[in-house]
Protein backbone atom coordinates (compact mmCIF):
# COMPACT_ATOMS: atom_id res chain seq x y z
CA UNK A 1 0.00 0.00 0.00
CA UNK A 2 1.35 3.44 -0.78
CA UNK A 3 1.45 6.49 1.43
CA UNK A 4 -1.03 8.42 -0.63
CA UNK A 5 -4.19 8.78 1.96
CA UNK A 6 -6.75 10.48 -0.72
CA UNK A 7 -7.71 6.69 -2.09
CA UNK A 8 -9.93 3.73 -2.46
CA UNK A 9 -8.81 0.29 -1.46
CA UNK A 10 -11.28 -2.70 -2.87
CA UNK A 11 -10.74 -5.94 -1.59
CA UNK A 12 -12.67 -8.90 -3.78
CA UNK A 13 -13.58 -12.66 -3.01
CA UNK A 14 -14.85 -14.72 -5.42
CA UNK A 15 -16.61 -17.89 -4.20
CA UNK A 16 -18.08 -21.23 -5.96
CA UNK A 17 -19.50 -23.76 -3.47
CA UNK A 18 -17.55 -21.79 -0.98
CA UNK A 19 -14.28 -22.23 -2.72
CA UNK A 20 -12.40 -19.02 -3.48
CA UNK A 21 -11.85 -18.64 -7.31
CA UNK A 22 -10.54 -14.70 -7.29
CA UNK A 23 -8.80 -13.01 -4.27
CA UNK A 24 -7.62 -9.34 -4.78
CA UNK A 25 -6.91 -6.14 -3.35
CA UNK A 26 -6.68 -3.26 -5.44
CA UNK A 27 -5.81 0.46 -4.88
CA UNK A 28 -7.88 3.61 -6.60
CA UNK A 29 -6.12 6.95 -6.83
CA UNK A 30 -9.10 10.10 -6.12
CA UNK A 31 -7.15 13.23 -6.25
CA UNK A 32 -6.81 14.24 -10.54
CA UNK A 33 -9.24 15.94 -12.13
CA UNK A 34 -9.30 12.90 -14.57
CA UNK A 35 -10.76 10.91 -11.63
CA UNK A 36 -13.28 12.88 -10.87
CA UNK A 37 -14.42 14.05 -14.55
CA UNK A 38 -14.56 10.52 -16.28
CA UNK A 39 -17.03 7.96 -15.30
CA UNK A 40 -16.19 6.04 -12.29
CA UNK A 41 -15.05 2.48 -12.96
CA UNK A 42 -12.92 0.30 -10.77
CA UNK A 43 -11.37 -2.80 -13.04
CA UNK A 44 -9.41 -5.11 -11.46
CA UNK A 45 -7.48 -6.46 -14.44
CA UNK A 46 -5.78 -5.48 -17.57
CA UNK A 47 -7.88 -6.33 -20.69
CA UNK A 48 -4.70 -8.58 -21.55
CA UNK A 49 -4.83 -10.54 -18.21
CA UNK A 50 -6.56 -13.78 -17.21
CA UNK A 51 -6.90 -15.61 -13.97
CA UNK A 52 -7.30 -19.49 -14.52
CA UNK A 53 -10.45 -20.73 -11.68
CA UNK A 54 -10.97 -24.69 -10.95
CA UNK A 55 -14.79 -24.12 -12.33
CA UNK A 56 -15.79 -26.97 -14.58
CA UNK A 57 -17.76 -25.41 -17.75
CA UNK A 58 -21.28 -26.86 -18.09
CA UNK A 59 -23.32 -26.59 -21.85
CA UNK A 60 -26.72 -26.76 -20.95
CA UNK A 61 -26.93 -25.29 -17.16
CA UNK A 62 -23.79 -23.27 -16.77
CA UNK A 63 -25.49 -19.88 -16.11
CA UNK A 64 -27.82 -21.66 -13.75
CA UNK A 65 -25.13 -23.43 -11.20
CA UNK A 66 -23.30 -19.84 -11.17
CA UNK A 67 -26.25 -17.71 -10.25
CA UNK A 68 -27.15 -20.51 -7.30
CA UNK A 69 -23.45 -21.07 -6.29
CA UNK A 70 -21.02 -18.43 -6.34
CA UNK A 71 -20.90 -15.56 -4.14
CA UNK A 72 -19.15 -12.28 -3.84
CA UNK A 73 -17.54 -9.80 -1.04
CA UNK A 74 -16.45 -6.50 -2.26
CA UNK A 75 -15.06 -4.10 0.28
CA UNK A 76 -13.87 -0.62 -0.72
CA UNK A 77 -12.01 1.33 1.93
CA UNK A 78 -11.79 5.23 2.21
CA UNK A 79 -8.00 6.19 2.62
CA UNK A 80 -9.20 9.71 3.16
CA UNK A 81 -11.41 8.82 6.46
CA UNK A 82 -9.97 8.99 9.92
CA UNK A 83 -11.45 5.43 10.67
CA UNK A 84 -11.85 2.68 8.23
CA UNK A 85 -15.63 1.50 6.79
CA UNK A 86 -17.03 -0.28 3.80
CA UNK A 87 -19.27 -0.60 1.30
CA UNK A 88 -20.53 -2.76 -1.60
CA UNK A 89 -19.56 -5.42 0.83
CA UNK A 90 -21.06 -8.61 0.77
CA UNK A 91 -23.21 -8.02 -2.43
CA UNK A 92 -23.19 -12.04 -1.90
CA UNK A 93 -25.13 -13.62 -5.32
CA UNK A 94 -25.78 -12.17 -9.09
CA UNK A 95 -28.92 -10.86 -9.69
CA UNK A 96 -28.55 -11.95 -13.37
CA UNK A 97 -26.15 -14.40 -15.45
CA UNK A 98 -25.87 -14.60 -18.82
CA UNK A 99 -24.20 -16.13 -21.88
CA UNK A 100 -22.94 -14.10 -24.88
CA UNK A 101 -24.66 -15.71 -28.07
CA UNK A 102 -21.95 -14.98 -29.75
CA UNK A 103 -18.10 -15.18 -28.02
CA UNK A 104 -20.38 -17.69 -24.78
CA UNK A 105 -18.59 -15.80 -22.26
CA UNK A 106 -20.27 -15.94 -18.98
CA UNK A 107 -21.26 -11.78 -17.87
CA UNK A 108 -22.52 -12.47 -13.83
CA UNK A 109 -23.65 -9.40 -12.82
CA UNK A 110 -23.75 -8.08 -8.71
CA UNK A 111 -25.27 -5.09 -7.78
CA UNK A 112 -25.77 -3.19 -4.42
CA UNK A 113 -28.40 -0.29 -4.28
CA UNK A 114 -27.00 2.93 -2.52
CA UNK A 115 -28.75 5.62 -1.38
CA UNK A 116 -27.84 9.02 -3.16
CA UNK A 117 -28.76 12.60 -3.43
CA UNK A 118 -32.56 12.85 -2.36
CA UNK A 119 -35.21 13.65 -5.64
CA UNK A 120 -33.33 13.39 -8.99
CA UNK A 121 -31.85 10.71 -11.07
CA UNK A 122 -29.41 9.97 -7.82
CA UNK A 123 -31.86 9.13 -5.32
CA UNK A 124 -30.86 5.45 -5.54
CA UNK A 125 -27.98 4.15 -7.48
CA UNK A 126 -26.61 1.07 -8.43
CA UNK A 127 -23.06 -0.38 -7.65
CA UNK A 128 -23.11 -2.85 -10.25
CA UNK A 129 -20.13 -5.48 -9.95
CA UNK A 130 -19.77 -7.54 -13.63
CA UNK A 131 -18.01 -10.70 -13.14
CA UNK A 132 -16.88 -12.19 -16.93
CA UNK A 133 -15.20 -15.43 -17.79
CA UNK A 134 -14.13 -16.53 -20.48
CA UNK A 135 -16.06 -19.36 -22.60
CA UNK A 136 -15.24 -23.11 -22.31
CA UNK A 137 -12.32 -22.11 -20.33
CA UNK A 138 -13.88 -20.17 -17.43
CA UNK A 139 -10.91 -18.27 -16.86
CA UNK A 140 -11.96 -15.07 -15.36
CA UNK A 141 -11.55 -12.14 -17.62
CA UNK A 142 -13.39 -8.98 -16.57
CA UNK A 143 -13.88 -8.21 -12.45
CA UNK A 144 -14.92 -4.21 -12.44
CA UNK A 145 -17.77 -1.67 -10.30
CA UNK A 146 -19.31 0.89 -11.83
CA UNK A 147 -22.09 3.49 -10.48
CA UNK A 148 -25.38 3.76 -12.23
CA UNK A 149 -28.22 6.24 -11.49
CA UNK A 150 -31.87 5.81 -12.30
CA UNK A 151 -31.76 6.87 -15.96
CA UNK A 152 -28.81 4.17 -16.66
CA UNK A 153 -26.04 7.07 -16.55
CA UNK A 154 -22.36 5.97 -14.96
CA UNK A 155 -22.06 8.71 -12.68
CA UNK A 156 -18.64 10.39 -12.67
CA UNK A 157 -15.84 10.00 -10.23
CA UNK A 158 -16.42 12.57 -7.68
CA UNK A 159 -20.73 12.21 -7.55
CA UNK A 160 -19.35 8.57 -6.98
CA UNK A 161 -17.03 9.17 -4.39
CA UNK A 162 -19.30 11.18 -2.32
CA UNK A 163 -22.17 8.45 -2.01
CA UNK A 164 -19.48 5.87 -1.74
CA UNK A 165 -17.78 7.84 1.28
CA UNK A 166 -21.26 8.15 2.70
CA UNK A 167 -21.85 4.29 2.52
CA UNK A 168 -18.44 4.36 4.12
CA UNK A 169 -19.11 6.93 6.76
CA UNK A 170 -22.21 5.25 7.91
CA UNK A 171 -20.65 1.91 8.01
CA UNK A 172 -23.24 0.65 5.80
CA UNK A 173 -22.74 -3.11 5.63
CA UNK A 174 -25.04 -4.56 2.29
CA UNK A 175 -25.98 -8.00 4.06
CA UNK A 176 -29.13 -10.13 3.66
CA UNK A 177 -30.84 -12.81 2.13
CA UNK A 178 -30.86 -13.56 -1.39
CA UNK A 179 -34.28 -13.09 -1.49
CA UNK A 180 -34.15 -9.41 0.35
CA UNK A 181 -31.43 -8.39 -2.24
CA UNK A 182 -33.27 -9.91 -5.33
CA UNK A 183 -36.47 -7.51 -4.35
CA UNK A 184 -34.37 -4.50 -3.84
CA UNK A 185 -32.84 -4.68 -7.19
CA UNK A 186 -35.93 -5.53 -8.59
CA UNK A 187 -37.37 -2.46 -6.87
CA UNK A 188 -34.48 -0.26 -8.29
CA UNK A 189 -35.19 -1.60 -11.93
CA UNK A 190 -39.10 -1.05 -10.79
CA UNK A 191 -38.04 2.79 -10.45
CA UNK A 192 -35.75 2.95 -13.02
CA UNK A 193 -38.83 1.87 -16.15
CA UNK A 194 -41.03 4.50 -14.48
CA UNK A 195 -38.62 7.26 -14.23
CA UNK A 196 -37.77 6.49 -18.24
CA UNK A 197 -41.58 6.06 -18.84
CA UNK A 198 -41.98 9.43 -17.01
CA UNK A 199 -39.64 11.50 -18.98
CA UNK A 200 -41.01 9.78 -22.14
CA UNK A 201 -44.78 11.75 -21.20
CA UNK A 202 -43.07 15.12 -20.34
CA UNK A 203 -40.91 14.84 -22.97
CA UNK A 204 -44.33 13.72 -25.53
CA UNK A 205 -46.04 16.44 -23.89
CA UNK A 206 -42.91 19.15 -24.68
CA UNK A 207 -42.99 17.84 -28.47
CA UNK A 208 -46.39 18.58 -28.86
CA UNK A 209 -46.35 21.88 -26.88
CA UNK A 210 -43.24 22.73 -29.57
CA UNK A 211 -45.78 21.58 -32.35
CA UNK A 212 -48.93 23.28 -31.69
CA UNK A 213 -46.49 26.61 -30.84
CA UNK A 214 -45.40 26.26 -34.32
CA UNK A 215 -48.06 25.65 -36.00
CA UNK A 216 -50.03 28.92 -34.43
CA UNK A 217 -46.92 30.85 -35.55
CA UNK A 218 -47.35 29.22 -38.83
CA UNK A 219 -51.09 30.30 -39.02
CA UNK A 220 -50.78 33.75 -37.06
CA UNK A 221 -48.23 34.23 -39.94
CA UNK A 222 -50.58 33.88 -42.62
CA UNK A 223 -53.54 35.38 -41.52
CA UNK A 224 -51.07 38.99 -40.94
CA UNK A 225 -50.22 37.88 -44.88
CA UNK A 226 -53.58 37.69 -45.53
CA UNK A 227 -54.78 41.03 -43.68
CA UNK A 228 -51.99 43.23 -45.87
CA UNK A 229 -53.15 42.08 -49.09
Amino acid sequence: MTNNTSGLISAVDIRYNDNLVFSKVHETETVTGWFRCSPFRVDLLDPKDVVPTTIRYQVTNMCQDLQENMTLSWIVVDQSCTGTGSACSNTSIPVSVQRHWLTSEIQVRFATILVGDRGGSTEFVQCGIIVTFGGSDMHVREVSLQVEDMDGINLNGKDSLVILQRAIESGERKKGRREEKKERYGEFLRMKRERKERNLRIEGRMDALCVAFGVSIFIAFWIFVMFKL
